[in-house]
């Protein structure tokens, strides 16, 4: 009997409860109950088994992932650092252009608009500065909680989860 089943079986159960008047249909719904109860634990545990695997997997994944995260970042700068040498040699020896083999380098200027340098921000005058305006829940979350009511927020229901111990 699947999950499925089970819920089905619960609901047949509930409908029977709510329906009964005689004394031998309370014992027998008692017994069916008491069955079901065995089966959900049954299943429950062969659930948990499951649950309990795949978390172990997905952390497992996670180191995996940072792994590969750490290896990447490692090439990026090999790769960074490898072609600042090449453009330093360059430089230094007054050459724009090497023909390596199958490659040819090129020094060209980066593309894009000029970068804007400011050494001192508390220099900049107000007329370039920037308001931004962001809602702050935290305080919406005390007015709520001390029993203001706002037209514009509510306090939510908050979730549920499944505590496995």
């Amino acid at each position: 009997m699947t999950l499925y089943d089970l819920q089905g079986e619960y609901l047949r159960l509930y409908t029977i409860a709510t329906d009964l008047e005689d004394p031998e249909s309370q014992e027998a719904f008692l017994n069916a109950l008491e069955e079901l109860d065995t089966d959900l634990a049954n299943k429950a545990s062969g659930y948990v088994h499951i649950i309990k695997q795949l978390e172990m997997e997905a952390d497992e994944c996670d180191k995996i992932v940072e792994a590969f995260k750490a290896k990447k970042e490692a090439r990026k700068n090999s790769v960074k650092r490898m072609k600042e040498a090449l453009l330093g040699a360059m430089e230094i020896a007054n050459i724009q252009e090497v023909k390596a083999g199958e490659y040819t380098l090129k020094i060209a200027k980066n593309g894009g608009k000029a970068p804007v340098e400011i050494p001192d921000e508390s220099k900049v005058p107000d007329n370039f500065m920037r308001i931004k305006y962001e809602i702050d829940k935290d305080l919406i979350r005390t007015a709520l909680e001390e029993g203001k009511e706002l037209d514009f927020a509510f306090l939510g229901e908050r979730g549920k989860h499944l505590n496995i111990k």
